[in-house]
């Protein structure tokens, strides 16, 4: 298991190069570090297994960016599937000095039409998948976009394919410079745009770039199922160039195809969102053992429940498997970090989100401001170098010492270890702590595969949302004795299966909408009884 003490930096390290050129810098160093794909790329003629090939895939990239026209300073929508690819392509816009805004195509389609409009006529960048989600607002587009690209070739001819090639005149955007825009998850409201610079995506991973130069080797391989907008992918890409760590980028998370890859390449960390862990639960009861060789499992995007913390670190024979979380956002990065041995998970409570990492700090406030002591409940504020520069169409940031606020409750312990509670917008008064009740709940119920509870914002009750494993019937009396002993009784409870689940890229469920849906089908409901 690593040594926790390397994610405590004295001093954050600088980045080697421009993201837009790392590729190159990492290729010219270790040109053979894999590089790998479950699937192939598609808008791409050529493999891409290495990071010279990586390399390669970007230099034609900008040349097909540059034949179609794009420029230092051109700011250029992607939509595109949920491949690694997308990565190949900010690194390609980087390289000529655009700036890349990488939006996920699972959005709905008025959501990404409302960023076109507050990007301020950018270039739009699709694929056939792209394209497909779009083309049926061909005349929005053409008001919102400066011109829509395609990286496949199309027949639509208000599209431009770029198929051409033009020698790209490189002209990176430097380490402090806007270099990519990504997205908030969007789970209690309109996604935002958010701004980041190649140092402030370096200072996401500093703490596990530090790990990986000081405790793992050029045998371990790194496998990551993510949204492949996000910021935590581009950071992470970061991390791969900076350590030669190898990679393989997994865009299909059926368990079927999770497995094959398991057994064939047998990665010693895997890193994924939490809703998938809990789908990927069954490969660790299946007697090929495919997550035998996994040393880690890594999750940024939010708290994995108990139950499948258990379960994972169980399917690995590696004598220091450990889960390793990561509590922050879009805007701030990482804040905090904690390592969870097998023998600690046990006890787990995902509540405990750990301690700041390099560089990174963290208090507590009341709602005047005045910082709490120890044990006392507040709003959480941090200030850390991998906050984002700025969000699309925004205020101008606060200073790089300001406290920026997370928008949730919670408090610090004795130990100096942080508690989340809840976020702002879901806290009901009386409740306590809603995210503790759905660790419960989910501990106590193994036939659920994801539990939210939402509040209702007319009365500021709660109902739930369940969602059943498959194959398995729901049983609305259990839910609710379980739901009495959590201190929730009489709580009402709606079973949906999963798949129809309101979902961002990274899977985190979509509470606003789903409340949205929910009063909409009640709404209906109400409106057929009345009529019969």
């Amino acid at each position: 298991m690593p040594d926790i003490s390397a994610l405590k930096l004295d001093v954050v390290p600088e980045p080697t190069a421009a993201l837009g050129i790392l590729p190159t810098v990492a290729a010219e160093k270790a040109p053979d570090t894999p590089f790998l794909s479950d699937t192939p790329w598609r808008t791409y003629a050529g493999p891409v297994r290495t990071f010279a090939e990586f390399a390669q895939a970007i230099d034609d990239y900008a040349d097909r960016f540059w034949a179609g026209g794009v420029r230092r300073g051109d700011v250029v929508a992607v939509v595109q599937r949920n491949h690694i690819e997308v990565e190949g392509v900010m690194c390609a816009l980087g390289k000529i000095g655009a700036l890349p805004a990488l939006l996920s195509s699972a959005m709905e389609t008025g959501e990404l039409l409302e960023c076109f409009a507050r990007l301020d006529r950018p270039y739009l960048l699709v694929d056939s998948f792209g394209l497909s989600r779009l083309a049926e607002h061909r005349h929005a587009l053409r008001l919102l976009t400066r011109g829509v690209l395609c990286l496949e070739e199309t027949e639509e001819d208000w599209v431009v394919p770029l198929q051409e090639r033009s020698a790209h005149t490189a002209d990176p955007r430097d380490e402090d410079e806007w270099f990519v825009v990504t997205h908030s998850s969007g789970t209690t409201g309109a996604p935002k745009m958010a701004a980041h610079s190649t140092r402030s995506l370096f200072g996401m991973v500093a703490p596990m770039i530090q790990i990986f130069r000081d405790q793992y080797s050029s045998q371990d391989l790194n496998a990551k199922h993510l949204s492949f907008v996000h910021a935590r992918t581009c950071a992470g890409t970061l991390a791969s160039l900076e350590t030669a760590m190898p990679a393989l980028a997994i865009a299909d998370p059926d368990p079927a195809n999770v497995k094959r890859l398991m057994l064939r390449h047998r990665p010693t960390s895997i890193e994924t969102h939490p809703n998938v862990y809990i789908q990927w639960e069954s490969l660790a009861h299946d007697p090929d053992r495919p997550f035998q060789h996994v040393e880690r499992f890594i999750s940024t995007f939010d708290a994995m429940h108990p139950r499948t913390v258990r379960t994972l670190l169980n399917a690995s024979e590696h004598p220091g498997a450990h889960y390793f979380q990561a509590y922050g956002q879009t805007e701030s990065g990482p804040i905090c970090l904690r390592i969870v041995s097998r023998e600690e998970s046990a006890a787990y409570s995902p509540r405990n989100v750990g301690h700041t990492g390099g560089g990174m700090e963290i208090r507590i406030v009341d709602e005047h401001g005045v910082e709490q002591p120890p044990n006392a409940p507040g709003f959480i504020e941090t200030r850390s170098p991998g906050r984002m520069r700025g969000y699309v169409g925004g205020d101008p940031m606060p200073p790089a010492d300001a406290w920026w606020p997370m928008g949730d409750i919670g408090r610090l312990l004795d130990d100096g270890s942080l508690e989340l509670l809840d976020r702002i917008v879901e806290h009901v008064d009386g409740v306590g702590s809603l995210l503790e009740k759905e660790d419960h709940l989910l501990e106590a119920l193994p036939e659920l595969v994801e539990l939210v509870l939402v509040k209702d914002e007319d009365d500021n009750s709660v109902f739930a949302v369940a969602c059943p494993r498959p194959g398995t019937t729901p049983d609305p009396e259990r839910f609710r004795a379980v739901a009495a002993e959590a201190g929730l009784p009489d709580l009402d409870v709606r079973f949906w299966e999963w798949e129809a689940m309101p979902v961002t890229g990274s899977y985190k469920v979509r509470r606003s909408v789903l409340r949205r849906k929910l009063a909409g089908r009640i709404q209906r409901t109400a409106t057929v009884r009345k009529g019969a």
